[in-house]
């Protein structure tokens, strides 16, 4: 193989699929990335058996081939190097990889490309969902807050995507709360079966997908694994074989009290109460006062840490209905309000016993349930 390419594509190439390098892995052939010459351009894949990322970038190609390299290794060598044109060479008895790029020349052993593992296409698959990556990106980050990557249940490790009815819905839970997340697809008729991907496969796709294009999600013939396809980016991912359980069946079909606050005050106030909170189990005493008169309705927080001392805020609220009080996470309220957007946000109660929703005002496609807390803790 004998080819040319920028160093800054190169560069930003090796950093997308350094997400699905093995980090402790019993095959040597895990830690390394795949360089293979590709239809006139130079793809890189990489793979940790549970996700595989493919990322093509421009490159003047002379001699058709493929090698591979050790990830960390290659990547830092190519991080060190001036923004010009680096020229690759490998020799294919030894698999010894030789960059030069202005004055520095090195030479990489690499291993037998045909030792890596295939990473599946999605040839022959059902009709694909396409999807615009800035809103997808936005979808991902408000429902991933929910799933629990350190549950023994698989289940709770992953996010469900269902797609029918012309639109897609993505929900994940733990046992302590809940995210929804409903977009349109207008003109997407096709329904498909409802899949489990792992809440850390999103969370790495969002983080490499582009801010700007849309992005393909299929399932392989198999219906054991998804792809989701760019035109630079390829990341296909294992599926988890669970039942969801019935989420819907949580959300609470009405309220008693509902404040309207201002997203950024709120996020603001329990920062606040963190420092506290965090001694004591994230224990966050929340009490919604109506106005009476002239005066403005109100949100107190309260979090007290038995060796360090308590923290309260009052924030003003927007209240519908009588006083209420619940115990909540203080973590998990600062982890929806991280990823709302809307100058306002309302927090809907039934009573102490039940659960809590958090719903951005002027947008009802987005629910976050949070179980209350015990009093007794």
């Amino acid at each position: 193989m004998k080819i040319t390419c920028k160093q800054q594509d190169l560069s930003r190439g090796l950093s997308v699929v350094s997400h699905a390098v093995s980090s402790r892995s019993t095959l040597p052939i895990l830690v390394n990335i795949l360089l293979a010459t590709d239809q006139g351009r130079l793809r890189l894949s990489a793979t940790n058996l549970e996700i595989g990322i493919n990322c093509w970038i421009e490159a003047e190609i002379q001699e058709e081939g493929s090698t591979t390299v050790p990830a960390k290794l290659f990547s830092d060598l190519v991080g060190s190097l001036p923004q010009a044109t680096i020229d690759i060479t490998v020799a294919d008895e030894t698999h010894t990889v030789n960059v030069k790029s202005m004055r520095t020349t090195s030479n990489i052993k690499g291993m037998d490309p045909s030792e890596f593992p295939e990473i599946p296409s999605a040839e022959g698959s059902e009709t694909p969902v396409i999807l615009e990556t800035a809103q997808f990106k936005r979808m991902i980050a408000e429902v991933a807050i929910a799933a629990d990557a350190e549950n023994s249940r698989h289940v709770f490790q992953s996010i469900l995507v269902s797609v029918n009815n012309e639109q897609m819905t993505l929900a994940a839970a733990d046992s302590f709360r809940l995210a929804v997340r409903v977009a349109p697809l207008p003109g997407h008729t096709t329904n498909h079966e409802d899949i489990l991907i792992p809440a850390r496969t999103l969370t790495e796709l969002a983080r490499i997908l582009p801010n700007e294009g849309s992005v393909q999600m299929v399932v392989t013939p198999n219906s054991s694994q998804v792809l989701f396809h760019t035109e630079q980016i390829d990341l296909v991912s294992r599926l988890i074989e669970a039942t969801y359980p019935p989420f819907r069946n949580v959300i609470p079909k009405e309220y008693t009290t509902r404040a309207v606050l201002d997203t950024k005050e709120f996020a603001a106030a329990v920062r606040s109460v963190m420092p506290f909170a965090r001694d004591s189990s994230n224990i966050t005493r929340v009490k919604i006062v109506g106005g009476s008169g002239v005066e403005p309705g109100a949100l107190t927080l309260e979090a007290t840490a038995e060796d360090v001392g308590d923290n309260v805020c009052t924030i003003n609220a927007a209240v519908d209905g009588g006083e209420q009080e619940m115990i909540f996470n203080a973590r998990y309220l600062a982890d929806v309000l991280a990823v709302l957007d809307t100058p306002e946000v309302a927090l809907e109660i039934t009573s102490n016993t039940r659960p809590g929703v958090v719903k951005p005002v002027g947008d009802e496609d987005y629910t976050y349930i949070i179980m209350p807390m015990s009093s007794n803790r």
